[in-house]
């Protein structure tokens, strides 16, 4: 591997390091595995001294939670391996809503450590840990993970999140950074607005204009292309002008099911219409992310829903045949000009995903403990947040700056394509910091800002953990339910069925038991709320 000097480092791309770093101090707990805690762990007994590497070379079985085969061994994980001196082996993904997730358990052959959603659980989290599937960790934490049990000593805001009502820790949870809560809206091509001399939509009803110049002036088959995940519950997608999103939020104080409200109708309604006019891709409900991105590439589509980095890969695929290419960030659309939308996209801080459990039947305990704790130590973090140094940076005046290898890459990588071989910037067991990842288009930065402005915040849901029971009884319910509502959006969509047969679907929700699922997650909001 490949290290560079000071004299190949990029000297513009200076990376302020504006982390709140963990250092680690070492205690004990002499409590039992059973016992609960309200608070975040607290040891007073001194443990023993520890330092990484740890000894003997223990191997852990690792799985995460997307679907596929063995990931590709990158460098982080040499790192890592270096660093803890414990080998992982990479088992392949399985998301918690999939069948196959089941039968793993059924197996009994568990990996020993589970990146997943354990919030998704059936039955909750504590489901989980009262079935004997993962470990309860409040007392393992005093034992082996100083770094963690310090930062949520150091951040009562995240220990509030992660634990559940009486106070049970079951995973290492992954923390977004505040910046990082919002990552993803509406993408546009803003060269096709200059020819068209339109600006950037900002209602509902500027988006028809353009999406309609889009068809009828520049030719484009699907002016508009997404996947179904992009509709209302993803994200807010269109759906926040309409003062709704799909799935549950807060409106002052009280737990709402966006699928019920009228404003949801009226979206649905508008959707068909944009349909019926070929300003949605008609094949919107069955394609897949390489396709929606080979569209937006090659002018049959002029906009979409994505993630950021969306815009970095765009532009520059486009720009190899086309160099006046320019994919922008839009803002998600208002009801009237100058008014924010009620919803956009926005996480939890802590949203449950990318957290790793411990399962019942490891048998290296602390070796799995100690791996995941690295994350949360001050090494660890800027290990996850700016990758090798000497290799993807060096330090400068004590502040880390990137190297050529992000910066100019020689194989023409992005900054961010590199970044995921060196580091785990994202969607991994930690808290997040701020790498501040040089883009090579400005318009890459100025997304999250554009994207920002709704009042979504005010309506997140936090991360509420509902009893066993009443999630054993929930997710019965919703099971049912969440397949109702994708079949009434997309048959309204298509026009396979009118708009006006939604307060039927409303009607059947009804029957089915979404106000007591309301109840349920009510009072999960009530308790979390007196956490």
């Amino acid at each position: 591997m490949k290290s560079f000097s000071k004299s190949k480092i990029h000297q513009s791309v200076v990376v302020l390091l504006s982390l709140t770093l963990l250092s680690a101090g070492c205690s004990n707990s002499a409590n039992s595995n059973n016992e609960s805690a309200s608070t975040a762990p607290s040891g007073e007994t001194p443990a023993a001294e520890f330092s990484y590497p740890i000894t003997g070379g223990p191997e852990l079985t690792f799985m995460n939670e997307q679907l596929g085969g063995t990931p590709e061994h990158m460098p982080i994980d040499d790192e890592y391996e270096k660093r803890t001196g414990i080998t992982i082996k990479h088992l392949g993904g399985t998301p918690m809503t999939d069948q196959k997730f089941s039968l793993l358990l059924a197996s009994g052959e568990l990996p020993d450590i589970f990146l997943n959603t354990w919030l998704q659980y059936p039955g909750g989290p504590d489901k989980a840990v009262e079935q004997g599937y993962i470990l309860k960790l409040n007392d393992l934490i005093d034992q082996y993970a100083p770094n963690l049990k310090k930062s949520l000593q150091e951040h009562p805001e995240i220990d509030k999140m992660i634990k559940t009502d009486d106070g049970t820790y079951y995973a290492f949870p992954f923390i977004r950074s505040e910046a990082g809560r919002v990552y993803g809206g509406p993408i546009i091509r803003k060269d096709w607005l200059d020819e068209l001399k339109l600006d950037i939509p900002e209602t509902i009803d500027e988006w028809h204009t353009v999406l309609t110049a889009f068809k009828e002036k520049n030719n484009a088959d699907a002016p508009a292309t997404f996947r179904t995940m992009f509709l209302g519950e993803r994200t807010g997608g269109f759906a926040g002008a309409f003062g709704v999103m799909g799935n549950f939020y807060i409106n002052d104080g009280k737990v709402v099911y966006g699928y019920l409200e009228p404003g949801y109708k009226e979206y649905l309604k508008t959707m068909n219409q944009w349909y019926k006019e070929g300003l949605i891709d008609k094949d919107f409900a069955s394609i897949d992310a390489a396709t929606v991105d080979k569209k937006m590439t090659s002018k049959v589509s002029g906009a979409t829903i994505g993630w950021q980095f969306y815009i970095e890969k765009y532009n520059s695929a486009a720009q190899e045949t086309d160099p006046d290419a320019n994919f922008v960030a839009a803002p998600y659309p208002g009801a009237a000009k100058g008014q924010l939308p009620e919803f956009g996209q926005l996480d939890n801080a802590y949203a449950g995903t990318s957290s790793a459990a411990i399962s019942s039947t490891t048998k290296n305990v602390e070796a799995a403990m100690r791996w995941l704790d690295y994350a949360y130590s001050k090494e660890g973090s800027m290990l996850n947040t700016f990758g090798v140094g000497g290799t993807t940076y060096t330090l400068e005046n004590d502040k880390p700056v990137y190297t050529d290898l992000v910066v100019k890459n020689p194989e023409g990588l992005g900054s961010d394509q590199v970044m995921m071989k060196y580091s785990h910037g994202t969607n991994f067991p930690m808290i997040q910091q701020d790498n501040n990842l040089p883009a090579k288009y400005p318009q890459t930065t100025k997304a999250i800002d554009i994207w920002k402005k709704t009042n979504h915040e005010s309506h997140l849901l936090p991360p509420v953990t509902p009893t066993a029971d009443e999630a054993d009884e929930m997710s019965s319910i919703m099971n049912d339910i969440n397949s109702l509502v994708k079949e009434a959006e997309l048959k309204i969509i298509l026009g396979t069925e009118s708009v006006d047969n939604y307060d039927e679907y409303v009607q059947q929700m009804k029957d089915m038991g979404i106000e007591r699922v309301l109840e349920i997650q009510q009072a999960a909001y009530e308790r979390y709320m007196k956490r």
